[in-house]
């Protein structure tokens, strides 16, 4: 444990030193930068402003990034800290950091914690320059915290740590390229950028939430459309069904008076049929009595 220690100051140490030699060179007045340099910087410019204006849009592509760069440092360094020697370590370098970088591009959560967290370690340190394993541990909780700030309020927590990460990025790289030498110019490139990419991330978050609403009520209308049509068609069957069985009450009752008109007819021709009987039996009556009476007078 204690050599493990030692290790970490160790490197801190040098890291600190290269990092503050390599800025002493970069901003030294009046000279002129190497094309290498210049190239160095520039790329440094380009990956601080994507990180200050697009910090929330590309968090999973960074979070991938993030993930292999750390997983394949951190697995390299245990696995020959702990005694494996040839490609080993580079193997587990290798897989760690596929892992990470997988699981920081897949889940959004898991991305937004990564970047966050790197991004806060990564701050701390600039201002702390930690050069012993204290002040490491101090500057992983800082980017802990902030991770888990980000967890609950993803969002706003993402695009506030990348628009001054980048900000600072980009606005150092910068003024570094610039050929005039004064810190004030400095502090504003980095308080404008990181202003800039405050509000340019919020507004495209804006936009990008304005769109999900609408395509939201336009699924919803879309919905409530196809529900309103199948109401009215089922009105309409409803409605068939309630005429065609109004049709056949009028043919049943047409049917009906058919029936009594023609037995009101049966009954007239049976009437008629029983007053001639009956007329034709009282003439046979009367010419009855006739001959009765003219028997008599003889």
């Amino acid at each position: 444990m204690n050599k493990m220690v030692m290790n970490m100051d160790v490197l801190l140490e040098r890291i600190q030193v290269q990092m503050q030699s390599g800025m002493t060179v970069l901003m030294e007045k009046g000279r002129e930068l190497a094309t290498v340099e210049m190239i160095m910087l520039a790329g440094a410019a380009a990956v601080g402003l994507l990180f200050c204006f697009f910090g929330l849009k590309m968090v999973r592509f960074w979070a991938a990034v993030f993930g292999l760069s750390v997983g394949f440092a951190g697995g390299s360094y245990l696995a020959s800290y702990f005694g494996l020697e040839g490609y080993i370590p580079l193997i587990i370098g290798g897989v760690a950091g596929v892992i990470l970088a997988v699981l920081g591009g897949v889940f959004y959560r898991a991305g937004v914690f990564l970047v966050a967290w790197i991004v806060g370690i990564a701050g701390s340190a600039y201002f702390l320059q930690p050069k012993d394993w204290i002040f490491a541990l101090i500057c992983l909780a800082i980017g802990l915290v902030i991770a888990l700030i980000t967890l609950k309020f993803a969002e706003p927590v993402t695009m506030l740590v990348t628009a001054i990460f980048g900000g600072a990025l980009a606005g150092q790289a910068g003024y570094i390229l610039l050929p005039m030498k004064n810190l004030m110019i400095q502090i504003a490139m980095i308080v404008v950028l990181i202003i800039l990419g405050i509000l340019i991330q919020f507004l495209l978050e804006s936009k990008r939430r304005k769109r999900l609403h609408l395509k939201k009520a336009d699924e919803i209308r879309k919905t409530t459309s196809v529900a309103n049509e199948v109401d009215k068609a089922r009105a309409m069957m409803e409605d068939l069904d309630q005429e065609k069985s109004g049709g056949y009450d009028e043919e049943e009752d047409e049917i009906l008076d058919l029936n009594e008109i023609e037995d009101e007819e049966y009954d007239e021709e049976d009437d008629e049929e029983y007053d001639e009987e009956d007329d034709e039996e009282y003439e046979d009556d009367d010419d009855i009595q006739f001959l009765t009476l003219d028997d008599d007078d003889e």
